[in-house]
């Protein structure tokens, strides 16, 4: 279940919503059903195949579409429904993690549409224990966590891992903040609704004078639970690139402003986001994939209560960047692995 305002037609480019044939699908599981591959590098390394198999497998409108979601500059998030997830499914991961290799279809596809998208997966030494994939479930140590193994409060909206340098900053000792972000449903509850904004449709409700405030480095923005060390740093809301391209970082749990006048803009911005008119709703089913601009898109998810039998909720997260360059590699033999 996808709602998105359809208020005109350059709105629907905005976030785009495709779906796989019956027999695309047919083909893709067949394809990666039978694959035994072992860590995240055995996977990056057979993921020019995965993207070529993709891309035979589907029509040329969805190759196109997907294959130009990177460059195109109105579309700031596209869903794929009815991609085949695989069979037997173990129990949701409570513990919050399964190797990829136990989910072959799943990880084939995430990696492959990468691939065809042309972004390069990535993952950050000190979240997630450096690993591509994250399984986002209601985990027993994270239940109270405002992150992606929590589940009890609802998280807040907000851009994944906010205090690293933006697409239009400089790269220093620090990686850059994840460009892309991928979210694919292997079980679902239709109880829980995850909601996301686009930055430009807040930013055009705001006055200048607010805009100006949210652009001055006066935020003191937290590191998110996920990460094992607490930094904060000093930094803008909002950064606007030569263009006037706007790239946000603001992350309701761990964002503190450090003036007057940006508690006041801040307050706005906020206010802004709980404008339902502003909203745009998915409620996940197994099979979707959606894929979103991280740094111009901002996400949410309610909170609910597992029923701790074994089919909870369970997504699989990606990150990606158009190009390494914008990481710090932690060495020459694990590229993607960004330091932080």
């Amino acid at each position: 279940m996808f709602n998105l305002k359809k208020e005109s037609s350059q709105e629907l480019l905005k976030i785009v919503e495709l779906h796989i044939p019956y027999d695309s699908a047919r083909k893709l599981s067949s394809a990666f059903s039978h694959l035994r591959l072992g860590d995240d590098k055995s996977w990056l390394r057979t993921s020019h195949w995965f993207g070529t198999t993709i891309k035979h497998c589907l029509t040329k409108e969805l190759n196109y579409t997907i294959s130009n979601f990177k460059e195109n500059k109105d579309q700031q998030a596209l869903i794929i429904r009815g991609l085949p997830i695989d069979q037997n499914l173990c129990k949701t991961p409570y513990n919050g993690y399964v190797t990829p290799s136990k989910l072959p279809i799943i990880s084939a596809i995430n990696i492959g549409i990468y691939q065809l998208a042309k972004i390069e997966p990535i993952s950050y030494q000190s979240e997630n224990d450096g690993l591509l994939f994250r399984h986002v479930v209601p985990s027993l140590k994270g239940r109270n966590d405002k992150s992606s193994h929590g589940s009890k409060h609802t998280f807040g909206h907000h851009v994944d891992n906010p205090d690293l340098p933006l697409t239009n900053e400089k790269i220093a000792d620090k990686s850059g903040c994840p460009e892309f972000l991928s979210l694919m449903s292997l079980r679902s509850d239709l109880k829980v609704k995850s909601n996301f904004i686009l930055v430009d449709d807040v930013l055009n409700q705001l006055s200048s004078g607010v805009i100006e405030q949210l652009s001055k480095p006066h935020f003191e923005i937290s590191r998110p639970d996920s990460f094992k060390q607490s930094v904060k740093t000093i930094l803008p809301l909002i950064s606007f690139d030569n263009d006037g391209v706007a790239y946000c970082r603001y992350d309701k749990e761990n964002t503190t402003p450090l003036t007057t006048e940006a508690a006041a803009a801040l307050v706005m911005w906020e206010a802004q986001l709980k404008n339902t008119e502003l909203n745009n709703a998915i409620t996940y089913q197994p099979g979707d994939f959606l894929i979103i601009k991280n740094q111009r898109l901002m996400h949410s998810r309610e909170g609910f209560s597992p029923r701790d039998d074994g089919t909870d909720r369970w997504l699989i997260r990606l990150f990606g960047m158009s190009s390494l360059e914008r990481i710090i590699p932690i060495n020459e033999e694990n590229k993607h692995i960004a330091q932080d």
